[in-house]
C-alpha cells in the first residue's frame, strides 16, 4: 500500500558494542535478503558520511538507542530512520539553544511545559532521521531548516513507550506498521 512503511524493532541482548554489531549486522542481513527474496549474502557498502547503502534495488535506514534496534527497508524510494531513548535527566532546552535552528529554540519554549520533552525529541529524531536520508554529517542538519522545495516528509510513531520514533522520506508517509523481532 502507498504511503505505508512497515519498522522492525529489536530489543539487542548485547551490551557490549562489539557483539550487538555484530547481532545487528545479522538482523539487517535477514530482513534485506527477504526484501529481495534471495538467500545471497548481500555485502553492505558505506558513502562519503557513512550512509549505508547496497547495490539491489532496495532502500534502508537502521538506529538504536541503548538496545532498541530499529529497521526500515523500502523498495521504492530512500528513507531515513531514528529512534532516541527520551532522556527525562536530559537539559534538552540547552542542547536545543545550543544546536537547533533559533527558529525551532523558539518554537520550543513556545510549547507548554509538558510538551517540550516530546517536541525536543521530535525535532532531534527528525534531524537524525532526515541527515540519514540524505547520508550527511549530523552536524551540519542541527541548525538547519528543510526548504520548502526540498520535498523532505517526516513522520513519528509515539507507540515504542519510551522512545522517540522518525523518519525521513521524499515521498508522503500515511501509515507506519511496527514489527517486533525476537522478544518484545
Amino acid at each position: 500500500m502507498d504511503g505505508e512503511i512497515n519498522i522492525w524493532l529489536h530489543n539487542n541482548p548485547y551490551k557490549d558494542k562489539k557483539r550487538a554489531k555484530a547481532h545487528s549486522d545479522a538482523i539487517l542481513q535477514q530482513l534485506l535478503q527477504k526484501a529481495l527474496n534471495t538467500s545471497n549474502h548481500i555485502t553492505i557498502y558505506k558513502g562519503v558520511n557513512g550512509k549505508p547503502f547496497v547495490n539491489h534495488p532496495v532502500f534502508f535506514s537502521h538506529s538504536n538507542s541503548r538496545q532498541l534496534h530499529a529497521y526500515v527497508i523500502h523498495q521504492d524510494f530512500d528513507i531515513g530512520l531514528d529512534v532516541e531513548l527520551k532522556k527525562t535527566s536530559r537539559d534538552f532546552l540547552k542542547t536545543a539553544r545550543r544546536y537547533f535552528h533559533p527558529k525551532e529554540y523558539e518554537d520550543l519554549l513556545l510549547v507548554g511545559e509538558a510538551a517540550r520533552l516530546e517536541t525536543f525529541y521530535q525535532q532531534w529524531t527528525r534531524k537524525e532521521a532526515w541527515c540519514k536520508l540524505e547520508g550527511g554529517n549530523l552536524w551540519s542538519y542541527l541548525n538547519k531548516l528543510p526548504s520548502a522545495d526540498a520535498k523532505i516528509h517526516f513522520c513519528e510513531t509515539h507507540v515504542v513507550k519510551g522512545f522517540a520514533v522518525a523518519l525521513a522520506s521524499p515521498q508522503i508517509i500515511n501509515k507506519i506498521r511496527i514489527n517486533t523481532i525476537g522478544k518484545g
